[in-house]
């Protein structure tokens, strides 16, 4: 039906045009840090934090965790607590970066592993523990883990 229609006026379309920096966030004019979309950064994700902090409950609950309005809460505040934690960094850079998401990842899992209240995937239990720290190694794979799924969803570096 496309390719029909093209034929027919004979008309290319447009080149597609990929836009350098995120809708909200536009170089700053004379070095000064723009904080404008601040206020929507940090209230745009609450309704996928919420959705996601409701599907990690469910998961959790399916694991054997009691299912409370508490888990839900730390869940949805955890979630919330990335990406404000990202808002900033874009308002400094002037731009969407992977790396933002890393260093997010990277202190989130600092936090939670050295607070008991994350576990870390992929590393064997007794070699963690063998580590002087352990969130050291948590807060690094939890930042490749947040680097690496939004590099693969396409976020600059």
């Amino acid at each position: 039906f496309i390719f029909s229609s093209l034929e027919k006026n004979q008309k290319t379309p447009p080149p597609l045009r990929i836009p350098q920096f995120h809708p909200r966030i536009s170089p700053s004019p004379k070095g000064i840090m723009r904080t404008d979309h601040l206020l929507p950064c940090i209230l745009d994700p609450i309704p996928s934090c919420v959705v996601w902090a409701g599907i990690w409950t469910g998961i959790g609950a399916m694991q054997g965790a009691p299912l409370s309005i508490r888990t839900f809460g730390i869940n949805a505040v955890g979630f919330w607590t990335y990406h404000a934690m990202i808002c900033p960094m874009e308002a400094i850079h002037g731009r969407r970066s992977a790396l933002h998401n890393a260093a997010a990842g990277c202190i989130m899992g600092y936090i939670g592993v050295s607070r008991g209240m994350l576990g870390v995937p992929f590393i064997n239990p007794h070699s963690l523990y063998a580590f002087r720290n352990p969130a050291i190694i948590g807060g690094a794979v939890y930042g490749v883990m947040a680097g690496a799924l939004v590099a693969l969803g396409g976020k600059p570096v």
